[in-house]
């Protein structure tokens, strides 16, 4: 309820869209050049991965979209955001964020903990306005079952899945896995965690048709990266990640993004 009656009140009316901050450290040459079209980008991409996921047919046909579309826009999204936050903590812009052996380059999971961990000491180490709607959110993001497996397995693609049947033609031992066998881990963990489609699940067992299910479940995983997306955003917005993240995550937040549902609060983390 609490959540509810605070939707209208978190789109703060000084944040601009694209205005660049006063006490902003980026110059201005590197905040139109690089920021704004960076964003801009991380947006549209995340936009049709979300179109693609959503869309009816068979996931075959869309697997292979949808996994490099959410990876390329998740990856800028997440070194924007924590490359913003470390600017406003006065450490310039990460060095090795082409580094995934530095827990950059494409190892989103590794800059999701990052990104999480920033969020989390940003919250409790200030005094911020609907402070218990942002420990709320910091809830959802580190236990949410179905955005654990979706980070490690876009990254797992990101790493190696894309290259999966090319290994199988250079020869020898291959270590990677399929785009489909990434996703079932996705897709399970979905079931497991939302009974209106367990059941639903059990009816296609039964002989019911399969193709409302898909849709149903496809858009359901939909639901969960674009809540990650819109989150992480809305942090921005409230300038837990800095004053320039405030303009540039409202610049990415995504159509829709107050309709997601959080989690209830609960001890620990997953």
């Amino acid at each position: 309820m609490a959540w509810a009656q605070e939707r209208t009140q978190l789109l703060d009316p000084v944040v601009t869209v694209g205005a660049m901050s006063s006490e902003s450290d980026f110059t201005r040459q590197q905040w139109v050049e690089g920021l704004l079209p960076e964003i801009a980008s991380a947006r549209n991409v995340l936009a049709t991965a979300d179109f693609l996921l959503r869309r009816g047919g068979t996931l075959e046909r869309d697997i292979d979209a949808v996994f490099a579309t959410y990876s390329i826009g998740l990856e800028r999204l997440m070194k924007l955001a924590l490359g913003c936050a470390a600017v406003s903590r006065g450490e310039g812009w990460p060095p090795k964020m082409g580094r995934t052996s530095e827990g950059w380059g494409h190892a989103l999971d590794e800059m999701d903990q990052r990104l999480r961990d920033t969020i989390r000491e940003s919250v409790n180490g200030n005094e911020w306005d609907h402070k218990p709607l942002l420990e709320t959110w910091i809830c959802t993001l580190d236990n949410d079952p179905v955005w654990g497996k979706a980070v490690k397995a876009l990254r797992n693609y990101a790493d190696a899945g894309r290259y999966h049947h090319l290994d199988h033609v250079r020869g020898g031992f291959v270590t990677s896995s399929t785009t489909r066998s990434l996703w079932d881990d996705v897709e399970r963990e979905t079931i497991a965690n939302n009974s209106q489609l367990a059941a639903h699940h059990q009816e296609t067992l039964a002989g019911a048709e399969f193709d409302p299910f898909e849709i149903e479940l496809r858009s359901a995983v939909a639901d969960v990266l674009k809540r990650w997306v819109s989150i992480i955003c809305l942090f921005g917005m409230h300038g837990v990640l800095g004053e320039d993240w405030k303009s540039l995550g409202a610049d990415a937040l995504p159509d829709g993004a107050l309709e997601f549902d959080v989690l209830p609060q609960r001890e620990g983390t997953r």
